[in-house]
């Protein structure tokens, strides 16, 4: 491994705060470290890159991730940590997305939105993710209305349920 990749993975596993770990990654010689430790299967390092790159401008993601496939391609491999989708998501969601992979994200969100065991969290930036997707279909606005039943509210806290309600009513 070389050193700048280990440097990186030095400062990943650190605990501080996030302004100070963004400060310190932001180095270009530590980006395509930084996104292929996002990438990557590291359940201790993955969600702490994607929560890092979550606050870079949007400009410096569309560089580190010009495909953003690979990202959606994340959100339908297993994870332990709920979290990790979460930020994964907040991500693609300031990335200009084409016809395919609007779809491609459609079908990815859907699925974490009807998976009721996720945090409430992850599932608000899936129903968001969806939202986006019905912006440019409004025909998808009934699909998605369809999932405020009471069963796909189970387990969503009281203060994500308020935002819920919200997004289904700008979606009526």
């Amino acid at each position: 491994m070389d050193s700048v990749k280990a440097d990186l993975i030095e400062k990943l596993t650190w605990r501080r705060p996030k302004e100070e770990m963004q400060a310190l990654c932001e180095r270009e010689e530590f980006r395509p470290h930084l996104r292929a430790v996002c990438l990557s299967d590291d359940l201790k390092l993955n969600w702490r890159a994607a929560w890092i790159l979550g606050s870079f401008p949007q400009e410096d993601l569309e560089q580190i991730f010009p495909d953003p496939e690979v990202l959606i391609a994340c959100l339908n491999r297993p994870s332990k940590k709920d979290g990790y989708w979460r930020e994964i998501l907040k991500i693609i969601a300031r990335l200009p997305l084409n016809e395919n992979q609007e779809g491609l994200l459609y079908e990815a969100a859907l699925k974490l939105w009807e998976n009721l065991a996720l945090a409430s969290a992850v599932r608000l930036q899936a129903l968001y993710a969806l939202a986006r997707v019905a912006r440019n279909y409004p025909e998808l606005k009934q699909e998605i209305l369809a999932y405020q039943d009471a069963h796909y509210m189970q387990g969503i806290s009281p203060g994500i349920s308020n935002q819920v309600q919200k997004l289904f009513a700008r979606l009526s």
